[in-house]
């Protein structure tokens, strides 16, 4: 998946240039256009802005497009998801829908694989599949793009804290996903879901880190 580092008050004008340059190289142009556009940090100060995000939006959805290539969509609000749907939908840009996919963010907190009461969960994509179904008829192809379980994340107090070994079996249970072709909750695997991809991130700045963190080197998970 190739993303643009563009922020949500910003438009970008060359998605057909770098569609042309994957193409070329024999990729697929799967390209993610915004990146959590809700959240403040993604506006560095600048005012939230939801209208101006949506005439941003419509102008790269079109361009990727018409040049060719597969229009990726990323929220975690779930009311900005229907509200881009929706305008979309009344700028007559349904043909966009049958080559679109959605990038899920499906950060599980200290929740198990199982849970299923809130999109904080490995299981949050169902909820954006939910709002598809209902927005469009069909739910598009969906892939994780950020997601899994961070080591220390105890932010729900009815589940103990993420430590190394539940990092190691959660993470392990959602690969098992696509070797068993069943869900956690008991659900066989959706087609939509192409793939589920952890923020496994190695940094010694983050103590939270899954491997050369300095709070000490985690191999659990490597070794499985």
């Amino acid at each position: 998946i190739w993303r643009k580092m563009v922020r949500p008050f910003q438009r970008y004008y060359d998605w057909g240039r770098d569609i042309k340059i994957l193409q070329e190289i024999g990729l697929p142009p799967y390209m993610q256009v915004y990146n959590e556009p809700s959240l403040p940090a993604e506006w560095e100060g600048h005012p939230i802005d939801e209208q101006l995000f949506i005439e941003n939006l419509l102008y790269a959805v079109r361009d990727v497009y018409n040049n060719g290539g597969y229009v990726g969509l990323q929220f975690l609000n779930r009311q900005w998801l229907v509200d881009a749907l929706r305008a979309i939908k009344e700028r007559k840009g349904e043909r966009i829908f049958n080559r679109m996919f959605f990038v899920a963010h499906s950060y599980g907190l200290n929740h198990p694989p199982d849970y299923a009461q809130d999109e904080n969960a490995a299981l949050g994509f169902l909820i954006y599949a939910d709002i598809f179904q209902q927005e469009i008829g069909f739910v598009p192809p969906i892939i994780v793009g950020e997601g899994g379980w961070k080591i220390g994340s105890d932010e729900d107090n009815r589940y103990p804290p993420i430590d190394e070994k539940r990092h190691r079996d959660y993470h392990i249970e959602v690969y098992n996903w696509f070797c068993t072709g069943q869900l956690s909750n008991g659900q066989p695997l959706p087609d939509y879901l192409f793939a589920f991809c952890p923020w496994l991130i190695a940094a010694k700045l983050d103590d939270r880190a899954w491997y050369d963190s300095f709070a000490g080197d985690r191999n659990l998970l490597i070794e499985a």
